[in-house]
């Protein structure tokens, strides 16, 4: 209920539930490489927080630039591609594991699995 000066109102909100996958549901093109993109920034800059490291130190040691250590961090990954994204795990000194597995014949969509280590 909504309460507008001295009147209750009551306003129904549709509510659609998700796909589990943000850009899927908002029709963008190819909503898998942007999840994955996402999830390994997401990664990148966990490791990047938890190390200590500053911006600066960070960048450097990724081999960034100040607009693209930015875009990094604030999730702009256009001009990222999901190897380079790999690359700059493996720059921040982690392991990558990729492991693909079946699946079944009747159901063609495929996805990418990545697990955050922490």
């Amino acid at each position: 209920m909504i309460e507008r000066g001295d009147k209750m109102t009551e306003e129904k909100i549709e509510v659609e539930k998700s796909s589990g996958n943000v850009f899927k549901d908002l029709e963008i093109p190819n909503p898998e490489e942007y999840l994955t993109k996402a999830r390994l920034a997401l990664i990148i800059n966990g490791i990047i927080a938890e190390s200590g490291l500053t911006q600066h130190k960070a960048a450097k040691m990724l081999d960034l630039s100040k607009s693209e250590f930015s875009a990094l961090s604030d999730g702009l990954l256009d001009d990222f591609s999901i190897e380079s994204l790999f690359l700059l795990i493996r720059k921040l000194d982690c392991k990558v594991e990729i492991v693909v597995s079946g699946k079944p014949a009747h159901n063609p969509t495929t996805e990418i699995s990545i697990l955050m280590p922490f």
